[in-house]
């Protein structure tokens, strides 16, 4: 079973009619460490909505079930009594080829990832033989920059299956048997404690798809419509005259996976940032071009990022010009990413549009021509959509309790 409400719905009509012919159904959870609805009832029906409560519900939970050994023979279908109408069973495993009737273009594939278990295990057990790394892993010290991942890259492999959650998290164990090392939220163990905590949520809070009608979100008025397609579009195609943001997110459409630090800078200037679009039409971006696209996790993340749940300090904002400098002062993501500004100088990369037109004109890009001028202006937008954040939380704040508010974020615990 998996915790997806299309997944749900499906695999309650394929029980229910499964029962209806008196056949015994056995649902199995294998997508995700823990059995939810276990982890719920441990919690009094509740998804934790912090990490430190979820830390507290893992060391009640414990380790999760080892994962079983593969079956040394699986028997085929029985090909011949299948009675269902339009389905065509494959003799052997599809190739690439096979997936061009599913509109699917070779040419398309652009990614690095090489999909398949035993690719992912492969990945996992060359991560895991670099036992100081592994120990000392803290994801947030990870390089958004690096131009090969900084991290275990393990992501899609464990969102489409390929790599068992709970295989991870055994042969971690046993890998730092007898080590001291790094500690929950920041560990390795801590992301898979992050996984399992928004599929927990995305589990059992209805609608969290959405603002709308979802009672974790913070009903924010964010701009919709055409006027927020339009600036949809030009984040989406590395358009938007800032090089950090237009980097990361032509990394996106080409290699389909980011940084999470990466994916923090874009989602905040999307939303409460600069650009005040819904979260919704952002997260509809990332799922449609991430090889990890993960429907709890990347509704999660949107929730966090726009500070609509989870996280509240608005007033702290990624800076599109600054950000990325700490990690990549030359700006060789950016010369990668955006090769027209390739041969800018290293003063200028993250601001072209302050490169004297002569040093424009040597490097071959002309800013407003070649490579556009920024869509806001960063210093002044983010300001005016933190005291629209403000006034957001002072109304929900005053609809709630039936009082006027100050609009201050609640107090950190």
């Amino acid at each position: 079973r998996d915790t997806e409400p299309y997944n749900k719905n499906m695999d309650d009509q394929v029980i229910e009619t499964a029962k209806s012919l008196k056949t015994e159904v056995i649902p199995l959870w294998g997508h995700t460490m823990f059995d939810p609805e276990y982890l719920l009832a441990l919690n009094n029906g509740e998804a934790p909505l912090t990490m430190v409560s979820f830390l507290r519900l893992m060391s009640e939970a414990g380790d999760p079930p080892k994962p079983l050994s593969a079956p040394e023979i699986i028997p085929p279908p029985p090909l011949d009594n299948i009675k269902c109408n339009n389905v065509y069973m494959n003799q052997k495993p599809p190739a690439i080829s096979d997936l061009t009737e599913y509109s699917f273009n070779p040419n398309d594939y652009t990614t690095w990832f090489v999909a398949g278990e035993q690719q992912g295990i492969k990945v996992m057990q060359k991560f895991l033989a670099q036992k100081r790394r592994v120990s000392t892993f803290e994801k947030p010290k990870t390089d958004p920059t690096a131009l090969e991942p900084d991290t275990t890259a393990l992501s899609p492999y464990v969102t489409r299956g390929s790599l068992s959650a709970r295989l991870f998290y055994h042969s971690l164990k046993d890998t730092l048997k007898g080590m001291s090392s790094s500690k929950p939220p920041v560990s390795l163990k801590g992301q898979l404690y992050w996984r399992e905590m928004a599929y927990l949520i995305g589990f059992s809070v209805p609608n969290f798809h959405q603002m709308k009608g979802n009672s974790i979100c913070r009903q924010i008025p964010w701009l919709e419509g055409k006027e927020a397609d339009e600036l949809l579009k030009k984040w989406e195609a590395g358009q938007t005259g800032y090089p950090a943001v237009d980097a990361v997110m032509n990394q996106l459409r080409t290699e389909g996976w980011m940084h999470h630090l990466a994916r923090h800078l874009v989602a905040c200037f999307l939303t409460r940032g600069d650009l005040w679009v819904t979260w919704e039409l952002g997260r509809d971006v990332f799922e449609k071009h991430l090889v990890d696209a993960d429907w709890s996790i990347n509704n999660f993340s949107w929730h966090w990022l726009s500070c609509s749940a989870f996280f509240h300090q608005y007033f702290r904002c990624y800076s599109p010009i600054v950000f990325f400098k700490k990690t990549d002062p030359n700006g060789n993501f950016i010369k990668k990413h955006v090769p027209i500004l390739a041969k800018f100088p290293a003063k200028y990369i993250y601001e072209p549009w302050t490169a004297p037109k002569g040093i424009q004109i040597a490097c071959g890009c002309i800013i407003g021509k070649d490579y556009p001028r920024p869509m806001v202006e960063h210093s002044r937008v983010s300001k005016e959509n933190m005291s629209r954040m403000k006034e957001a939380y002072a109304a929900e704040k005053a609809k709630s309790s039936g009082s006027v508010s100050s609009g201050e974020p609640p107090t950190k615990k």
